[in-house]
C-alpha cells in the first residue's frame, strides 16, 4: 500500500471565540473537508500550551491525502467551503506534505 501525501493545517481562533471556533471547525469544516475528493482522514491536535514563542499556531489538522497534496491544497482553497469569522485569517499555514 502507497504511503499517502499529508496537508498539514495550522490555525488559530480569533481572541475571545476559541470555543465557537473549535465547534465550527471541528463539527463543520474538517467534514466538509473530508468530503472533498482524494481527503482520506483528519487527525485534529491542539497545542498542549499557551500559544506563543516557537509555537505561534494552537490548532493543527493533519489531513492524508490519497494523490498529490498540492492538488489536495488547491482543490480545498477553490472549492467554496463556507468561512467562519471565528477563524483568525490573518495568519495561517496550510502545507503538503510527502512521505519521508
Amino acid at each position: 500500500m502507497a504511503a499517502h501525501e499529508a496537508l498539514i493545517a495550522l490555525v488559530n481562533s480569533v481572541p475571545g471565540r476559541d470555543e465557537e471556533f473549535r465547534e465550527w471547525y471541528w463539527g463543520t469544516h474538517v467534514p466538509e473537508v473530508l468530503a472533498l475528493p482524494g481527503f482520506v482522514a483528519a487527525h485534529r491536535l491542539r497545542l498542549g500550551e499557551e500559544p506563543g514563542g516557537a509555537a505561534p499556531f494552537r490548532y493543527a489538522t493533519i489531513y492524508e491525502i490519497d494523490g498529490p497534496a498540492t492538488d489536495a491544497r488547491d482543490l480545498m482553497f477553490g472549492s467554496g467551503l463556507g468561512m467562519s469569522d471565528t477563524m483568525d485569517l490573518s495568519a495561517m499555514i496550510v502545507a503538503p506534505y510527502l512521505p519521508a
